[in-house]
């Protein structure tokens, strides 16, 4: 890469957007320009290449401002590993190019042991970008491209508002300004409501153990753990929103404060409104707008995050059926087998193979360690 011919123009404007010329910009700027290269396309018009970061510094700018990839165009994804390490891909395509920053060996120091910035911005742009970064192809699963939602008036001041980031007071959507500005303590009232209801969710029992032969869970037990699993099954997935995973896996099974838990024989014969009961739980409490649209998307399975949620909703039955199969229960194992096939992604897969190869008691229970059940006298 030619700093001081092709790139010159290109790199002012890169410092130009991020203020000034730093290390972090620099490594930011190349590994694109290296990335754009090796892929064979331009900077992106809209959405059709995708870049995904593992660190917020510097660096970030300089991939926004060289490959067009923002958090604006919702073509820019976040992880936050602490690593300078940046992939590209482009859409449609199941491979794209991951580049790991490997020049702090060309770093130089003062005589008081810090970082000469001025030195290492001239090594940066001196040395070309293969002595820079370790690049490889990867295989990928991109994240869905950018949801845009519709914009109603609020309720109260007219002014238009994205319809996911609307509230809900009393059966009245607003915005949240006018949230803020309104009688708290009413708020708060319905708010308490609605925590007596989720509350329910505690002393609901999972209906399926009566078949299974034993065992027992709370509705609200088996949400915890598939919260648990939602947060790590979207950290093991780049371009995933954790926050949306986690959120639909702690309210998928709102509905049941209302209907009560039905197992595969009782929806035989039986037939459940979940979106009413998700619409009359959600009706007077300020984040219902939000609850609806997750449990529609959970309902749905057409996100990624959604089809995460749902595998973490099945992996969870899975951890107590291994538990179950470990303890001598021989229904189990078949239950997992049906388990196994509701699961769509491949981390989803992938964690049931460790889920069902991993003794129950493994974490505790550790064989080679005698002392500690034995005793030392």
């Amino acid at each position: 890469m030619d700093i001081a011919s092709e790139s010159n123009e290109l790199l002012r404007e890169a410092v130009h957007f991020h203020g000034h010329l730093c290390p972090g910009l620099l490594i930011g700027f190349k590994a694109a320009w290296l990335g754009l290269e090796r892929l064979g396309v331009d900077r992106s018009e809209d959405e059709e290449l995708v870049a995904i970061v593992e660190n917020d510094s510097c660096a970030v700018d300089g991939i926004q401002a060289l490959t067009g990839c923002t958090f604006g165009k919702g073509n820019l994804f976040f992880r936050d590993w602490g690593k300078q390490v940046f992939t590209l891909a482009r859409r449609g395509a199941e491979t794209g190019v991951r580049l790991a920053f490997s020049g702090d060996r060309l770093k130089s120091r003062t005589a008081e042991g810090a970082t000469d910035r001025g030195a290492f911005i001239r090594v940066l742009m001196d040395t070309p970008g293969e002595d820079l970064f370790e690049v490889k192809e990867v295989s990928l699963v991109l994240p869905p491209m950018a949801q845009i939602h519709a914009s109603l008036p609020c309720g109260r001041c007219g002014e238009r508002v994205m319809e996911t980031r609307l509230v809900q007071v009393r059966g009245e959507k607003i915005c949240m300004d006018c949230l803020l500005q309104g009688d708290p303590q009413a708020t708060l009232s319905d708010v308490a409501n609605f925590l007596f209801e989720t509350g329910m969710l505690k002393k609901t029992p999972r209906s399926g153990y009566q078949f299974l032969g034993n065992g027992a869970e709370s509705v609200a037990e088996h949400c915890f753990r598939t919260a648990v699993l939602g947060f790590v099954l979207a950290g093991l997935m780049p371009g995933a929103d954790r926050s949306r995973v986690v959120n639909m896996c702690l309210f998928h099974d709102l509905p049941e404060a209302r209907t009560g838990d039905h197992n595969y024989v009782n929806k035989q014969y039986t037939s459940v409104d979940e979106a009413r009961a998700t619409a009359d739980a959600a009706a007077n409490v300020p984040c219902g707008p939000e609850i609806e649209a997750l449990l529609a998307e959970f309902r749905a399975r057409e996100t990624l995050e959604s089809q995460l949620a749902n595998d973490a909703d099945q992996l969870d039955l899975a951890v107590e059926l291994k538990e179950k199969q470990d303890l001598g229960n021989r229904y189990a194992a078949e239950w997992l087998t049906f388990a196994r096939k509701r699961i769509k992604t491949q981390v989803g897969q992938d964690l049931f193979q460790a889920i069902t190869g991993t003794d129950w008691a493994g974490w505790w229970f550790d064989r080679d360690q005698e002392h500690l059940w034995v005793g030392d006298d």
